[in-house]
């Protein structure tokens, strides 16, 4: 009803008033500063440096450290719904005789382990995850125990992205410094082969009036800090069309979301999929 959505809006503002709009965002920075088991965001920055120069000194930053490289343990087991236009693209690229993947920001093989119960991977597969040492090193522990063929294996080095056939990149591009059209652009500068194709997945957009910027904001994992990029939508593809990129197929994954503390306007309801082709 109009009336009682006017009442919240109201509400909202009178809550944001001093001194209790003042005490509302000391109750969240506390609660963003001691978390340990939530998934929060606070504050938009212009760079990945100043959201990393505004993190609190109460956890330690990024996901290269013991604690965050014993998460998600427990994905290796399931998967969700937004996994599914990554399977099904998966399984058609197999068929079609790609057999290598380069998995960025994989973490300990999570696709690896939770998609084989769903796809036929080929015989001479070879599956490469990129992440962080402290990440990598608790993947290669893991895969003494589980990957008994020997398939999943860990390189630090993004140049071997350009011996794939496949590039993932699964909710980990807001996470990068840098965006991964500037990494495969270096590739291509220094003659070295781009994967043919790219599926990206769980990748937060955003369409605002702002000039086509980024812009990032900081996420509590529980266990760290991290800069948080949202990229803006049509220059986010745009990067890969310039690289001989074209999207193939693109979908949404409406259970993700990045709600950022008091900036509503900045927040983000969906996030974004695409498989992308060159040539």
């Amino acid at each position: 009803m109009e009336w009682l959505e006017r009442a919240h809006a109201l509400i909202d503002r009178v809550a944001d008033l001093p001194p209790l709009g003042a005490l509302r965002r000391k109750r969240a920075e506390d609660a963003f500063a001691r978390n340990t088991d939530a998934n929060l965001f606070r504050g938009v920055y212009s760079s990945f440096d100043a959201a990393l120069a505004s993190a609190p000194p109460t956890r330690p930053l990024g996901y290269d450290n013991p604690a965050a490289a014993g998460m998600y343990l427990e994905r290796i087991k399931r998967i969700y719904p937004s996994d599914y236009p990554v399977i099904f693209w998966l399984q058609k690229l197999f068929a079609q005789g790609n057999q290598t993947v380069f998995d960025l920001g994989g973490h300990i093989g999570i696709g690896y382990y939770a998609y084989q119960r769903y796809l036929d991977y080929p015989p001479a597969l070879r599956w490469t995850v990129s992440d962080v040492p402290a990440v990598m090193a608790r993947g290669r522990d893991i895969a003494r125990e589980r990957d008994a063929s020997g398939r999943l294996r860990f390189d630090g080095d993004f140049r071997a992205a350009g011996q794939a056939d496949v590039l993932l990149a699964l909710g980990v591009l807001q996470y990068l410094p840098d965006t991964l059209a500037q990494r495969l652009a270096a590739l291509q500068a220094d003659d070295r082969p781009l994967p043919r194709h790219l599926i990206l997945n769980l990748t937060p957009l955003h369409v605002l009036d702002n000039g086509g910027r980024d812009y990032f904001t900081l996420q509590s994992i529980g266990t760290a800090f991290c800069p948080y990029r949202i990229a803006a939508y049509a220059p986010f593809l745009e990067s890969f069309t310039q690289l001989g990129y074209h999207v193939v197929d693109r979908w949404q994954n409406p259970e993700k979301r990045c709600r950022i503390a008091f900036e509503p306007g900045y927040s983000v309801e969906g996030y974004h999929g695409f498989y992308l082709r060159r040539g």
